[in-house]
């Protein structure tokens, strides 16, 4: 699939990017390729920064859910709703594969978006429209089940914008999501999505 060298964001970064979907112009209105996928750069100076060493890759999708739930405080799984690989959503059950088809880590929240924006005022704002979602590298305070430890792995769950928890030394039964990074607090952990498959 194609690349892009660096993202073109709406809104300044890829926790608030929101570009508007219309049917009528050039690619719907996508500022990019839709499906495109970016490597966000390293920085020399910023070599004892978390996450340093496993930079972000990230994918330029439409998100579009028919039960549209509210968007969590934290970032959160998505789904592959057709075979284009350039529509997403937050409910596996809209998935072409169910949670077999997870794409990656929508980074919009409630958290991180400008404003005052409900989980269920977000989820308008954004259904139907062009947002950056995380398909690898390292993304901290992802929404996260309980009990979560470093090393555990994380699949997709039937729950809207969840995960499912694999202890570490347990076989894998779905895709692998991500590993986590740090024991779960506050319903979040850090994460290293895809190992460090970061080539597109």
């Amino acid at each position: 699939m194609a690349q892009i060298e660096f993202p073109v964001f709406s809104d300044g970064n890829a926790y608030n990017s929101i570009g508007t979907y219309v049917s009528t112009l050039p690619n719907q209105g996508a500022v990019v390729q839709p499906g495109i996928g970016c490597k966000l750069p390293i920085s020399p100076a910023l070599s004892t920064v978390n996450g340093q060493g496993a930079p972000l890759c990230l994918r330029y999708v439409r998100y579009n859910s028919t039960a549209n739930p509210s968007i969590g405080a934290a970032p959160g799984p998505v789904y592959w709703t057709d075979e284009t690989f350039t529509t997403v959503s937050g409910v596996s059950t809209e998935s072409v594969g169910g949670v077999n088809m997870i794409a990656g880590c929508l980074l919009i929240n409630t958290t991180n978006y400008p404003g005052s924006y409900t989980g269920a005022n977000l989820a308008k704002a954004l259904n139907g429209n062009w947002c950056w979602i995380a398909v690898a590298g390292f993304v901290p305070g992802v929404t996260s089940p309980a009990a979560v430890v470093a090393g555990d792995t994380l699949i997709g769950a039937a729950t809207n914008f969840a995960l499912a928890r694999i202890p570490q030394g347990t076989q894998l039964t779905n895709t692998l999501f991500a590993r986590a990074l740090s024991t779960v607090a506050s319903n979040v952990a850090d994460m290293l999505l895809g190992g460090f498959d970061w080539e597109f």
